[in-house]
């Protein structure tokens, strides 16, 4: 709402612009896509359909054999159908061989490489597992109805098996169980029945049927899990197939496609497919988009982009998740010679024209005027965009304007400047400075403004060619269209449509200057009457005016610190004493200063430590949620447990409102688990037994009345395991060997205990991120306390761990690392494992490679300059770099 009360309605995203799965007919988006890295509405990339020689014998060849594997690091996998074996290279020259558990002289039908760093084969309608590092020995996994032909890795481990005969889906689930040691289990102790709780498993997915007529040939997972397959039908063009969750979608076919093989996600949101010409594979990939709502009987071309197969090996894709798809190279005769990404040679080429009918806009007002619209767009050369508006007091869907002379739709352009429209009568948007016409809202177009092709258009909503051009009734329908010459396109982030106009003309002037026509009078077309030209005129002034008034209206914004621009920020922490601390992100000085009428009541305790710290690495002040009546109130500085719907976080309390609602801290380090701050006088009763004290007065204030025994207690809830306990007693070693035989040493000990600080730091590898924290915690602290930080190796954890053997803690768990020279402690968790790749080779010593490295800038205007640099390429170890060879590479 603009400060006349005006209401608006923004139009932005995939749903408004038609591109989510819930639009349907007319408001689907037709030859028009989000940018990737932006999100901005613009011309599809597309290019013709293909026209290919389509070998479908060569290409059920190719369906038949075992999809090639790659890993990350360079090394690839592929069987080699004359030897009967999987083979592997791109490390060394030549190949190894990877074996398989109880070799068969049967092929595997696919192959693909797990997030577990394993090799699975289906083979004879069974999985086979081959573990890369040698966790456990070769396993085969079956189902007792469905064979296994085609495979697909999850991101979660395991992954997808189809059965292409009975076209069913199923679930790749469970683990083997690891190596463990040669030692024999103790009969005393307590073990479960079955040592493996999650065994390898396939079980049928939900919604796994595809129907009968569809033959699948090819299946791939993107890296975050969606899963799509690769089907032909006879007699059409290939269909794409996304699986749900819960069933099969045929979200499209491929135009021009009748035997594609191969599939790969490109990304989360394009797909890639390989085909043939002729007895041999396309001399290019083709590239779709996965975007809007499914369109099963629309053929759709690919896009634009050129991606060149040089020299591409005939098996497909590498059947891995990756963010690129990989495909493997070689010489016409010969095995497999390289992995390579699959990269675009051209640049984009675009639709000439894309349209899409948004609305119904409701204005909750019969006969509303529809007053402005505002849009955030960017504009190249030979481009232009189209907004025809028709209003109905009718929410029906109408028919889409016939033609640019259309009498029912009120046209509006936005065209760069200086090009000006060629019909003086159709009203062209005006470029404005400002970022947006709301006050002190930051832009929505992620591109920096330029006069007259990018920015923030003006224009007032009229119908050209009336008498009375005002644009009328409670639903408003768009009809956008975009334009472009197929090198470039226009971009839309936002359109903001601004109603219920209010009439300078009648609200200020004399009666007999009001309008006289009305109805359909008013509608007939021939020129504008002399009082609809005074009050279109009055509103040129009152769309500079509006939003100057808006700004000094909301100048308040500039002071608070939930909406201040981050360069105020230091400006408005001067008044209350809270300045910028040297590298602080201004986030987290924004947040600072949001909790600090909180915080400040909390100042000198260990709860104010913990906010400044929970504030320092990421967390935010939320404001929200109720009490449990019927539990303990949290106190200020305490941590806590927070329900947002179905979800419980962990929080840090700071202040109970008076009508109930509760402030808090979350998402940071300490609510995390990875900061914990111990209170010296809580390790009283650690020390106890082993420096003789006694703590029988439960009246003692620095016990607060615990009488639990035991040498192990740590604050309120956390108990110390042997290996833990060790490690904080170490922190303490010096000042007890010098104690423990004198009686009033140990009562000294005991009261230093009491101005005592220990802080915890868990997950910090870099010194300079510890030493900002440290200096957090000298600047917090008071100035009678002496605080200590410190790393700590594994989290504190619950006191069932320590007595069960559970691991208990409630946060993700540490991931494993792989033990480093000079780098690992020996017991500390560090593991000794190979690498992983395919080519076992690389486990050996080796040089470190080298690193290519080019900085730009990311999007440059067509026709501007611009500079590279590959000064930060990087040689390997004892070599430099003689030359730079410049590749056009679009997708990095």
């Amino acid at each position: 709402m603009d400060v006349n009360g005006l209401p608006f309605r923004l139009v932005a995203g995939a749903a408004d612009f038609g591109l989510g799965p819930e639009a349907l007919g007319d408001s689907v988006a037709r030859h028009l896509s989000l940018a990737e890295r932006t999100g901005h509405l613009r011309l599809a990339c597309e290019q013709h359909v293909p026209s290919l020689d389509e070998n479908e014998m060569f290409a059920r060849g190719q369906v038949s054999q075992p999809s090639p594997i790659a890993d990350a690091f360079g090394s690839f996998a592929w069987w080699n159908a004359a030897e009967k074996r999987i083979e592997a290279s791109g490390f060394l020259p030549g190949s190894i061989q990877i074996g398989l558990a109880g070799d068969s002289p049967v092929s595997p039908s696919d192959m693909m490489l797990g997030m577990d760093d394993a090799v699975y084969a289906a083979r004879d309608g069974a999985v086979v597992r081959h573990d890369l590092r040698g966790r456990w020995e070769d396993i085969e996994t079956r189902h007792q109805t469905l064979s296994a032909s085609l495979l697909a890795p999850a991101p979660a481990g395991g992954g997808w098996a189809l059965d292409r005969t009975a076209r069913k889906l199923m679930r790749i689930a469970g683990s083997p169980l690891r190596f463990a040691d040669l030692r024999q289990s103790d009969p005393a102790a307590f073990g479960p029945a079955e040592p493996n709780q999650d065994p390898p498993r396939l079980t049928i997915a939900p919604g796994s049927t595809l129907r009968n007529t569809l033959d699948p040939v090819a299946m791939a997972a993107s890296p975050s899990g969606s899963l799509a397959v690769l089907a032909w039908e006879s007699g059409k063009d290939a269909v794409l197939l996304l699986h749900t969750g819960k069933h099969f979608v045929e979200y499209l076919r491929l135009a021009g496609l009748r035997f594609p093989y191969s599939i790969a996600w490109f990304g989360e949101n394009r797909v890639a497919v390989m085909a043939s010409d002729g007895a041999k594979p396309a001399q290019q990939a083709f590239v779709y988009r996965i975007e809007g709502a499914p369109q099963p009987d629309s053929a759709q071309p690919p896009e634009g982009r050129i991606y060149l197969l040089r020299g591409a090996w005939a098996g497909g894709f590498c059947n891995a998740l990756h963010d690129v798809p990989r495909h493997l190279q070689s010489s016409e005769t010969g095995p497999p010679e390289a992995v390579r990404p699959l990269r675009a040679l051209s640049g984009d080429t675009f639709a000439r024209t894309g349209s899409v009918l948004i609305g119904p806009l409701d204005s909750r007002t019969e006969g509303c005027i529809w007053h402005r619209f505002y849009t955030e767009a960017a504009l190249a050369e030979g481009t232009e965009i189209e907004l025809a508006l028709l209003a109905s007091d009718e929410a029906s869907q109408p028919a889409l304007p016939e033609g640019p002379d259309d009498p029912a739709w009120a046209r509006h352009l936005l065209l760069p400047e200086p090009h000006r429209s060629p019909d003086p009568d159709v009203s062209a948007a005006a470029w404005l400075e400002g970022a947006s016409e709301i006050a002190h809202a930051p832009p929505l177009l992620q591109c920096p403004p330029r006069p007259g092709r990018a920015g923030l258009f003006d224009c007032l909503i009229q119908a050209p060619g009336r008498k009375v051009r005002r644009v009328e009734g409670r639903y408003l329908w768009i009809a956008l269209t975009m334009y472009g010459d197929s090198r470039g396109s226009p971009e839309l982030a936002a359109l903001r449509v601004y109603s219920q106009r209010r009439s300078w003309r009648d609200r200020y002037l004399p009666a007999f200057y009001a309008e006289t026509l009305g109805g359909e009078a008013a509608a007939a077309a021939g020129p504008a009457t002399p009082h609809d030209f005074l009050e279109r005129f009055l509103h040129s002034y009152e769309g500079v005016l509006t939003p100057l008034e808006g700004r000094i209206a909301g100048s308040w914004q500039l002071t608070d610190p939930a909406t201040a621009p981050d360069a105020a920020l230091p400006w408005i922490g001067q008044w209350i004493g809270i300045g910028r601390r040297e590298g602080e992100a201004p986030a987290h000085l924004r947040q600072r200063l949001l909790a600090a009428p909180h915080t400040a009541m909390l100042g000198g305790t260990c709860g104010g430590l913990l906010a400044a710290l929970e504030l320092a690495t990421g967390g935010r002040m939320v404001r929200g949620g109720r009490l449990d009546r019927g539990r303990r109130i949290p106190a200020p500085g305490e941590l806590a447990i927070a329900r947002s719907g179905d979800r419980s976080v962990r929080a840090l309390m700071l202040t109970v409102e008076p009508d109930g609602n509760c402030v808090f801290l979350s998402g940071g380090a300490v609510t995390r688990g990875d900061i914990v701050a111990i209170e010296g006088f809580r390790l009283r009763r650690t020390f106890a037994t082993i420096l003789g004290a006694g703590l029988a007065d439960e009246n003692d204030p620095l016990t607060l009345g615990m009488a639990v025994s035991g040498n192990s207690f740590v604050g309120d809830t956390l108990i110390l395991g042997d290996a833990a306990r060790d490690e904080l007693l170490a922190l303490y070693r010096p000042e007890i060997d010098a104690v423990q035989a004198d009686a009033e040493a140990v009562e000294n000990f005991y009261a230093r205990l009491a101005w005592r600080v220990l802080v915890l730091v868990r997950g910090v590898e870099e010194e300079a991120e510890f030493r900002r924290l440290s200096g957090i915690v000298a600047q917090e602290i008071p100035a009678h306390i002496e605080p200590q930080v410190l790393h700590a190796r594994s989290p504190l954890i619950v006191g069932a761990a320590s007595l069960l053997g559970l691991d208990t803690y409630l946060m993700d768990k540490p991931a494993v690392k792989t033990a480093q020279i000079n780098g690992s402690r020996v017991g500390a968790g560090d593991v000794v494992a190979g690498s992983g790749r395919l080519d076992a080779r690389a486990d050996g010593p080796v040089p470190s490679a080298p690193h290519a490295h080019a900085d730009g800038p990311r999007e440059v205007w067509a026709g501007d300059g611009f500079t590279l640099s590959a000064l930060a390429s990087q040689a390997g170890a004892s070599r430099r770099i003689e030359r730079y060879v410049w590749m056009w590479d679009k997708e990095s």
